[in-house]
């Protein structure tokens, strides 16, 4: 079945065709509403569009398991037992399935059902109610607590968190009340700040301060412990790889090359936010490769943008044979420092398998 659109709304009756139609007229973005065949409603027309309504035959179940995961968003115009029997059998996990909001067919309550926080579901309950003039039914711990979502705070923060078990359970400690520490490397406590501001973070220096809490995160790009099994990791993407090799270098050599330097640097892998090299090397099978398998993107400089680089910073690495063949003196560390904004040198270039590889800090 086509996709037809990013919310997809489903009904069961006449009323709930009803309603559905309300909510495709004020809703943003496309729309494509689901009837029973057998209710043999002809499609209508709104403000001069015509609506995508399409008709669906067959047990709700097995309809719902053919769209289930082809739209990011789901209203469910129907009791609330019919729909929670109905996609049952068709749930993953919180962090895949679509956000599902199921309203009733006098358009008195929008129940955020599924995916509330990651999905957006608590977000579209709101909506629709606001267009029902009905109320939005929330029932996210923390949201009814008037807490911060972490969950959603991570996202929009670019925040990679590990371990997934254990942040759960600071997420309790947060709803039960528990003292919930916030270390933060000191350049971007700011923004931590103005993100977590009720749970006061405080800079993380070289060593954990005395007495912290049973519960908390650790917002770093260092290798560094946990303090306890109730804290987790929030990994910011902020570290640029400057990559140097020769023609036909595979990616696993290079993978190798990196996670050697950057181990050796004390940095986090899932806090590497690109690789880069001089711009002929970005056709390069290896370094597309590895950049891939990284999750990562792959930037490249021209030569005269190293050499600038390299004439501002003198205190960088030269290496005459480079330039012999290359024009250029240096590629990756210019090429990392580039990468991360004219950031900070952390781990000068060094050669791991006929690999060099320079690390930076965005700026």
């Amino acid at each position: 079945m086509d996709e037809g659109g990013e919310v997809a709304i489903v009904t069961l009756t006449r009323p709930g065709y009803e309603t559905a139609l309300r909510l495709a007229q004020a809703l943003p973005g496309k729309i494509t509403v689901f009837i029973p065949a057998d209710l043999s409603l002809p499609a209508g027309r709104l403000d001069g569009n015509t609506l995508n309504i399409k008709s669906y035959a067959g047990p709700l179940s097995q309809f719902l398991g053919q769209i289930f995961h082809r739209y990011p968003s789901l209203i469910m115009v129907m009791a609330v037992g019919i729909a929670v029997r109905a996609l049952s059998p068709h749930l993953v996990s919180k962090k895949t399935d679509p956000a599902v909001v199921v309203v009733d067919v006098a358009g008195q309550h929008a129940v955020s059902l599924l995916s509330g926080h990651l999905g957006g579901a608590n977000a579209l309950a709101r909506r629709v109610a606001a267009v029902l003039n009905g109320r939005a039914v929330i029932t996210t711990a923390s949201e009814v607590q008037g807490l911060p979502p972490l969950d959603l705070v991570a996202r929009d923060l670019n925040m990679d968190v590990r371990p997934a078990a254990a942040f759960s359970r600071v997420m309790a400690a947060l709803v039960n009340g528990v003292p919930v520490e916030v270390l933060v490397e000191r350049p971007l406590l700011k923004t931590v700040e103005r993100a977590l501001r009720d749970l006061r973070p405080r800079p993380l220096e070289n060593c954990f301060p005395e007495g912290v809490a049973e519960a908390g995160i650790l917002v770093t790009w260092r290798r560094l412990p946990l303090p306890g099994p109730q804290w987790v990791y929030w990994r910011p993407r902020v570290i640029s790889a400057g990559i140097g090799c020769r023609r036909g270098t595979p990616a696993k050599t290079i993978l190798y090359a990196l996670g050697l330097a950057m181990a050796e640097a004390g940095l986090s892998r899932r806090s590497l936010a690109a690789l880069a090299s001089v711009d002929f090397k970005g056709e390069e099978p290896g370094l597309k490769e590895a950049a891939a398998r990284l999750n990562v993107k792959l930037l490249t400089f021209t030569s005269e943008e190293l050499a600038r680089c390299l004439e501002h910073r003198p205190n960088l690495n030269r290496s005459e044979r480079v330039k012999r063949f290359i024009g250029i003196p240096g590629v990756c560390e210019p090429a990392a420092i580039l990468a991360a904004g004219g950031g900070e040198l952390l781990w000068p270039k060094k050669s791991y398998r006929g690999v060099t590889v320079a690390l930076a800090l965005a700026k």
